[in-house]
């Protein structure tokens, strides 16, 4: 989270949670061109290009900032690391789809604090049309470890998904149901000499399924750091903590899960998150006077 100083600076008001706009976020190049200016700064890598830096079992710190901050962070860290280009885009474009039980035992296990919990999704990435079921375990050492298989249908070779379900977790595939349809567009950066991965998330959106307004959240973005063994020695974690600038806990699902569902679900342990989100949207100015 950000400090109170940093809450000064940008003279916030304390005002009551409001609905999420109801709209799709523009193409990147058309909402931000500041953005796309700084992106073309970067050295580029190739998703072959990583060795050290892919990370599926890993240790994560997620960090939130207003949007506004987003161009300029990256003049910030664009001499400690490079920006994955696939098919001349910086920008990738991700849909997600996550299943849970019917009582969504999935989200209260996260809600809940429990250890040793589940995710499972079905990943699509829009830009090069591939398409994943992915489970990802968070282990009572705070590790993320994330397994998944080529899947396009769900419905389709249904005896290799059942056997990847039972490998990887106790429930079965066909106990789950689509609980929440979600996208964002993400800015992937890797600095291969310190194995690490920044991705950069922002323009979330969430649905209830396919059929239903998305809940669009243009006024902040994700920065989530991943390393196999945690250092603070990170040039981005460094920059985090000069600028006074702390980790969140931080979960897509989650969070979109209490905003979709908020007379559904117990949302008690996301309030501090979902207010700060609030706080953001008051947050215009892209000057913020970086410390590094």
């Amino acid at each position: 989270m950000l400090s109170p100083s940093l809450f000064n600076q940008q003279r916030l008001a304390e005002t009551p949670r409001q609905t999420p706009q109801l709209n799709k976020p523009q193409p990147v190049s058309q909402a931000n061109p500041a953005l796309m200016q700084a992106l073309m700064l970067f050295r580029s890598h190739q998703l072959s290009d990583l060795d050290k830096a892919t990370l599926m079992d890993r240790v994560d710190v997620k960090f939130m900032l207003p949007s506004a901050f987003l161009p300029s962070l990256l003049t910030q860290l664009q001499q400690h690391y490079s920006v994955l280009e696939i098919g001349g885009q910086r920008v990738s474009r991700y849909y997600n789809r996550y299943l849970d039980t019917a009582h969504f035992d999935f989200y209260y296990s996260h809600h809940n604090g429990k250890l040793n919990r589940f995710k499972v999704r079905q990943r699509s990435y829009l830009d090069t049309h591939s398409h994943f079921l992915e489970v990802k375990f968070k282990n009572n050492k705070k590790r993320t470890i994330k397994s998944r298989i080529p899947c396009a249908d769900l419905l389709e070779n249904q005896d290799i998904t059942h056997a990847f379900m039972a490998k990887h977790m106790q429930t079965p595939l066909s106990s789950l149901q689509i609980s929440q349809v979600s996208g964002y567009q993400r800015i992937a950066l890797a600095n291969e000499a310190s194995a690490e991965r920044l991705t950069l998330d922002f323009n979330l959106w969430f649905q209830a399924d396919k059929t239903s307004q998305p809940l669009s959240l243009p006024q902040f973005f994700i920065a989530e750091l991943k390393q196999f063994k945690r250092s603070k020695l990170s040039p981005f974690y460094q920059l985090m903590a000069k600028n006074h600038i702390y980790p969140v806990s931080f979960s897509k699902y989650c969070i979109g899960c209490a905003l979709l569902y908020p007379n559904q679900l117990k949302t008690n342990a996301f309030k501090p998150t979902l207010t700060l989100i609030d706080k953001f949207a008051a947050i215009q100015s892209n000057t913020f006077n970086w410390v590094n």
